[in-house]
């Protein structure tokens, strides 16, 4: 799943691009909108180890190397997804595409 993880940032990456150069801004946010969707299905059906070793001087258990990739890779996904879609209502143009 990490590697899927990686995968779909990839597409991610070159939706933006046939966005910047085409000017296809809804399609993309529909498209960054189903990759968005994908890995918060992957997130919550992860069937690996998710938490890592115990640190007692915060204590907080940490995440595994792979799991932090998937919920990294949400986290951008989700933050790029709010900014398309300020950018399709009309709330702010300049931030993604000028």
């Amino acid at each position: 799943m990490t590697l899927i993880a990686i995968l779909i940032d990839g597409l991610a990456a070159a939706g933006y691009h046939v966005q910047a150069t085409a000017g296809m801004h809804l399609a993309g946010t529909v498209f960054q909108g189903v990759l968005t969707l994908v890995l918060l299905v992957m997130t919550f059906s992860y069937k690996g180890k998710r938490l890592g070793w115990f640190n007692f001087s915060t204590w907080a258990h940490n995440f595994t190397f792979r799991y932090a990739i998937i919920i990294l890779s949400l986290l951008v996904n989700a933050v790029l997804l709010f900014a398309y879609v300020l950018n399709v209502t009309g709330q702010n143009t300049t931030l993604l595409f000028r």
